[in-house]
């Protein structure tokens, strides 16, 4: 079982990496820009070949990647290399618009992977869940006291516009800690019902709402699983940068933040959960989506070694007419690293305590 988490692991986390790395190459190429290398992993080459206009690289620490370009930061090119880029541009000499579209393809295609998956989940599925209660739970707490009936559909969740059940089933667990306010469709006429309250329960030290009825289930059309996907994905966004805000401010605390380590024990609970050969690859598609996702909207974090980083450069850049020497700007990005990856050790060896 071990070898074949690793084995899943390493091939969702290559899955994500090459995705996430190949949106800066073919909008880079699209652009003209001269390309050395591009990698997948970090550390020490184990394999490259020599492509038609640049290096292709495969690299033993499987976290990580890059396309490395002409023109960068700290990028010392040899004659041969310049030699073989005639008729592209360096990086820093390509328009400022071309270089933000470059930097943002990146996170850009992992949403994109995301949304992907979540259409073949939901196209897959066996049934699409609705916002409509179908009935109460045993010890419900909305129904017997906040006011709450079978049949409503809800609308709004504290003002928030419900569109598919993830984000119904996320807004309570977010929220319901305290009475929320809900906004239904009841017999044809808008209800607000204020002040309802839910159950909760405590996961990880994490107080956290109870969503206490279940749903009825969405007729299965091509329409609905089209409409279904764009909204469950758009969720999966929200809930991603929510909990990123919530984690900022303390919520969750640092068990909430999990590594490499800490994604290869959730994917081995999985594959010992999940009911049989299908089932196990609905979840781990699950998980695969939330993870490319949860990689774009980190890296897009106003960090400089990060592209959320290189984009506020460029913003800098537009704002300033020029741009910050290539002296401060590889400082930077030598800070950054350093930085991040002092928090990558660390989280590593939690991840490894906890697991222990």
């Amino acid at each position: 079982m071990l070898i074949v988490t690793i084995l899943v692991t390493l091939l969702i986390f290559g899955l994500l990496i090459t995705i996430h790395e190949l949106g800066h190459y073919l909008v880079a190429r699209a652009c003209k820009v001269a390309i050395l290398e591009f990698s997948i992993g970090m550390g020490p080459k184990i394999k490259s070949w020599e492509g038609k206009v640049n290096t292709f690289s495969l690299r033993a620490i499987p976290i990580g990647g890059y396309v490395r370009m002409l023109g960068e930061p700290g990028e010392e090119s040899t004659p041969e290399a310049l030699a073989a880029c005639i008729g592209r541009y360096a990086i820093n000499e390509v328009h400022l618009l071309k270089r933000m579209l470059i930097v943002l393809a990146g996170p850009f295609m992992n949403v994109l992977l995301g949304f992907a998956v979540m259409l073949l989940l939901v196209s897959s599925s066996a049934a699409i869940g609705s916002t409509q209660v179908a009935r109460f739970l045993d010890g419900n707490v909305s129904g017997q006291e906040g006011g709450l009936r079978e049949g409503d559909e809800i609308l709004k969740v504290n003002g928030k516009t419900i569109h598919c059940y993830p984000d119904l089933s996320y807004a309570i667990l977010s929220d319901g800690t305290e009475p929320i306010d809900l906004l239904v469709e009841r017999e044809g006429q808008k209800v607000l019902l204020e002040d309802v309250r839910f159950g909760t329960t405590t996961e990880d030290g994490v107080l956290l709402g109870q969503i206490d009825f279940s749903v009825y289930a969405k007729e299965k059309t091509p329409l609905t699983i089209l409409s279904e996907s764009f909204w469950q994905g758009c969720s999966m966004v929200y809930l991603t940068v929510d909990s990123l805000v919530d984690t900022i401010r303390g919520r969750y605390g640092l068990d909430a933040i999990g590594g490499p380590v800490a994604i290869g024990g959730q994917v081995g609970e999985t594959i010992e959960q999940s009911q049989d050969f299908a089932d196990t690859l609905r979840n781990l598609g699950s998980m695969t989506a939330l993870i490319s996702v949860s990689l774009a909207i980190t890296n897009l974090l106003p960090l400089p070694a990060l592209d959320g980083g290189r984009f506020l450069l460029y913003v800098l850049e537009a704002i300033r007419r020029k741009p910050l020497s290539q002296k401060v700007e590889t400082a930077l990005n030598a800070g950054c690293m350093i930085l991040l990856f002092a928090l990558m050790i660390f989280i590593f060896f939690k991840d490894l305590i906890n697991l222990a």
